[in-house]
């Protein structure tokens, strides 16, 4: 196997590690989340986030890398675009969902309706870095089968 499969499949595996976890806290995680009384909600998600947060960024990050490397090494477009995809998430993270998050994680007594609706916006948000991942991620097996 090439330098440049070897980095290709490498870059796979963080994207669908990356969007495998994501389509989990969207399908699964954060409906049934959603399901319980909204102060039990806010309070599980505080230490999911925490936990949920480091693996993904470092996800996130090692894709995009991989990606951009594989471009820089092998000159392949697809997984500069895959890896570039990827790595949106994360100054969409710090700038979109962040403001959302710190109130979450900060203002412990938030009225209901104001946890209701930031929890429901949050879900919403996550489902974007969902879908970005998961084109990265059709991207990233495109130029496998393309090899």
């Amino acid at each position: 196997m090439d330098t440049q499969t070897k980095l290709t499949l490498l870059g796979t595996v963080f994207s669908g590690l990356f969007s495998g976890a994501a389509i989990y806290i969207n399908i699964v995680e954060h409906p049934a989340r959603m399901s319980c009384d909204i102060d039990v909600a806010h309070t599980q998600w505080i230490p999911s986030y925490k936990k949920a947060a480091k693996w993904q960024a470092s996800l996130a990050f090692l894709g995009s890398l991989v990606g951009i490397i594989n471009y820089v090494k092998n000159k392949n477009k697809l997984t500069l675009k895959a890896g570039l995809l990827l790595f949106s998430v994360i100054p969409f993270t710090f700038i979109v969902i962040m403001p959302t998050n710190k109130i979450l994680l900060e203002q412990q007594n938030l009225q209901t309706e104001s946890k209701q609706s930031l929890l429901t916006k949050w879900g919403q948000l996550h489902a974007v870095r969902t879908a970005a991942s998961l084109i990265s991620f059709g991207i990233f097996l495109y130029a496998l089968a393309k090899k």
